[in-house]
């Protein structure tokens, strides 16, 4: 790939992220960019397979194999093969990006990922302005009084933060950056966890804490003095502003609520038994985007669905 193909292909991927928090209808325009993307890719042989990435896309691979093995015995056909060919997609998507990414160099990737990082702090932004009714139409961004900005869930609009606030605080770790740059990479690390802690969304609060835990401890020897500096920053800083924050009259109240037990949890845990021990009796699946018809249900847990869908072959 040429100099000048590798800058085209990262401004196009940057523009497709930085729309990547727009989802409220379908095809956003994410999924319309991602989708040429992955045309032209294949047209202008973009995309390089190297020996690292062979055996992760065998694996991707047999799950999707799975996923049409299981089509045999599918109860409803049409919402299957939308569901499955959602799926395609996904890892399509997946296999593009890592493919491409073997021929980008770290600067392309840098700006990709700014570009993800934008979308998620105006998500962020909007999604929290909207939950002090900062702005018009604020109801339009929440659902049951959480933040969603314009995802469809909140539950999903919190966990798409998470990786974004990861990637702000690794930045203002790279020696390289000017003072400026670094606060303005606080800043948004900061905004970020505001709207991950105003969507409410147990699963974002869980994927954060453990993933900033793992990012904190899990470092080079090289970088123990900067990961240091970050983690008394972080403390002495992050803590008392956060735990001010979600003492304020607006956030106690359903924090406290979210953070406790909830009076759905034990039918969800139900439904999860239902559908593992369904995927016992039905070892090759029963159709992709069927376990929700097999008890009514949503499942809420990933691999829950993919053994009762997609059969042993697919977990």
């Amino acid at each position: 790939m040429t100099e000048q193909m590798s800058k085209r292909v990262s401004y196009f991927l940057f523009l497709t992220m930085a729309v990547s928090s727009f989802v409220s209808f379908e095809p956003a325009p994410y999924d319309l960019l991602m989708i040429l993307f992955i045309a032209l890719g294949f047209l202008f042989s973009l995309y390089k397979i190297t020996e690292q990435i062979v055996f992760p896309i065998v694996i991707a691979c047999i799950f999707l194999v799975s996923n049409l093995v299981s089509l045999f015995f599918v109860r409803e056909m049409s919402g299957s093969i939308l569901f499955t060919g959602i799926t395609f997609y996904l890892a399509l998507t997946w296999v593009a990006l890592v493919t491409l990414g073997q021929k980008l160099k770290q600067f392309n990737l840098q700006l990709v990922f700014n570009g993800y990082l934008i979308s998620a702090c105006i998500a962020a932004i909007l999604g929290s302005l909207a939950y002090f009714q900062m702005m018009p139409a604020s109801d339009e961004m929440l659902m049951f009084g959480r933040a969603k900005a314009f995802f469809k869930d909140p539950n999903v609009f919190g966990p798409f933060l998470v990786a974004t606030a990861l990637f702000a605080i690794c930045m203002t770790e790279i020696h390289k950056k000017i003072f400026f740059s670094k606060v303005l990479y606080y800043i948004t690390f900061f905004i970020l966890i505001m709207g991950i802690i105003l969507s409410f969304s147990r699963a974002a609060w869980g994927n954060l804490a453990i993933s900033l835990t793992i990012y904190l401890f899990i470092l080079k020897k090289e970088m123990i003095r900067k990961r240091i500096k970050t983690f008394l920053l972080l403390f002495f800083i992050g803590v008392p502003v956060f735990s001010y924050f979600i003492q304020t009259p607006m956030v106690e109240d359903l924090f406290e609520h979210r953070l406790g037990y909830q009076g759905y949890d034990d039918n969800r845990f139900d439904t999860q038994k239902v559908v593992f021990t369904t995927g016992l009796s039905n070892p090759l699946g029963v159709g992709g985007g069927q376990s929700d018809n097999v008890v009514q249900k949503s499942p809420h847990n990933l691999y829950a669905r993919v053994f009762t869908e997609n059969g042993i072959f697919g977990v």
